[in-house]
């Protein structure tokens, strides 16, 4: 049986077809497993408003009413799927109207929300994060990947804002780390003032304005010359090098403009203000289409919509290997060398170099994709993406693309020292 997994998806702002996207994807999901989606976009009820469909009880019935979360999923209806084609979709709506505290819930709502989804009996969740950067996004999304960032060629301002979002996770994580009350202390000489050091660098690196520690690359390099092989440089590597970012191009109008428009400068900003050491998977694109905006505007998801047929193309088994071959391409990066292990400079890639594999890696990828996937529909588009999702959910760790539930920071400070003989007797009143 495969690993449940929760899988955020994500926007820098808004615009940018997230919820669209989120619900198909959803959709194509439960082909595979039961699929449960969650509207925690919960100011705008924009899935409720996307899906036409009678929804007796939400997160309104779930906060305010005690409702356990479960009770809350709502299904496609006989008029929207009268050959129960969709049966293992089910979605939790937002509340009919804006209610403050369901929109911008506190501390103990949200543990209670977090607690829910991790419970919730599927085998996919989705999580339709609301659009930007706050709490109530970052708190939900994985501390290893980016979940799916969405972005597309028409919006500049949200591709950059993508790569803040695996920043904040990046710098989440590493303060999650060297936190006072972590472990990780017991494993060093607390005669050196370790904490310090650490948490004055990583302020340097976060603060947009002191340009003196650039990004977490530059930050590894210093510690690396400063303590040279150390847990807390080879902690700070790995922690960078296992990080996976995964995104999907929305509303794509070909290679040449959705790289030069969206790729490129996500990948700029990422490399010179993140690091250039993270993986980065292009799981796919979803192609503008005309019959997907009119699905929207009907409150019909996509995929609900009748699939012209199309004459079958002849192939043979050597072009289908072929083909799964190619699916794999760019789910993982070129191995780095010495990952997980402080550089020395000489090792260390300039910005530019880094910057140069990455656009090459990427700008292959896209070409190979779209050879291959050139005369698809939108309905072709999203079966790729998700057999790409599923790819790396089978073949990789569970926290390479979402996870397995929601950590609290308690629970992953916990989880990342539990296969050490570090003691965890952790201060959970310094991580509040």
């Amino acid at each position: 049986m495969a690993i449940k997994r929760i899988i955020p998806v994500s926007s820098g702002k808004g615009g940018v077809g997230k919820t669209t996207f989120a619900i198909n994807f959803a959709l194509a999901l439960s082909r595979h497993g039961r699929t449960v989606l969650v509207d925690l976009d919960t100011g705008t009820s924009a899935i409720r408003n996307a899906i036409d469909v009678p929804i007796e009880k939400d997160l309104y019935h779930f906060f305010r009413k005690g409702e356990p979360l479960a009770n809350c999923i709502s299904q496609l209806d006989d008029k929207l799927d009268p050959e129960r084609r969709w049966r293992n979709f089910g979605f939790v709506a937002g509340p009919l109207h804006l209610i403050e505290e369901i929109t911008n819930f506190g501390p103990a709502f949200k543990a209670k929300l977090m607690e829910a989804i991790n419970s919730l009996p599927a085998d996919y969740v989705i999580l339709d994060l609301r659009a930007g950067l706050d709490a109530n996004v970052i708190d939900f999304l994985p501390f290893s990947n980016s979940g799916i960032l969405i972005f597309t060629p028409h919006l500049p301002s949200a591709t950059l804002a993508a790569s803040d979002i695996v920043k904040a996770i990046l710098f989440r994580k590493l303060r999650l780390i060297f936190s006072k009350a972590s472990p990780f202390f017991d494993t060093v000489d607390r005669s050196l003032d370790f904490w310090k050091l650490i948490n004055d660098l990583i302020d340097r690196v976060e603060d947009v304005y002191d340009s003196s520690v650039q990004n977490l690359d530059a930050f590894a390099l210093d510690l690396a010359e400063s303590l040279g092989d150390h847990p807390v440089t080879r902690t700070v590597q790995t922690t960078i090098d296992e990080f996976r970012v995964h995104y999907v191009l929305n509303l794509f109008n070909g290679v040449d403009d959705s790289f030069n428009t969206a790729v490129k400068p996500f990948l700029d900003n990422l490399t010179r203000n993140v690091s250039a050491r993270c993986g980065v998977t292009n799981l796919g694109w979803i192609t503008r289409s005309d019959a997907i905006h009119q699905a929207n505007c009907n409150r019909l998801p996509a995929l609900l919509l009748p699939q012209m047929k199309k004459k079958a193309a002849k192939t043979d088994r050597y072009t289908r290997e072929l083909d799964d071959l190619r699916v794999a391409i760019g789910l993982e990066p070129a191995p780095k060398k010495g990952a997980g292990k402080p550089l020395s400079p000489l090792e260390v890639p300039s910005a530019e170099e880094a910057l140069d594999d990455h656009l090459s890696r990427q700008l292959n990828t896209l070409k190979s994709m779209f050879e291959q996937k050139k005369d698809d529909d939108f309905f072709a588009n999203f079966d790729y993406v998700t057999q790409r999702s599923l790819f790396t959910m089978k073949n990789r760790r569970p926290s390479e693309l979402g996870d397995v539930r929601i950590y609290t920071p308690q629970e992953m400070l916990a989880s990342l020292f539990a296969k050490s003989n570090v003691p965890t007797t952790i201060d959970w009143s310094e991580l509040e």
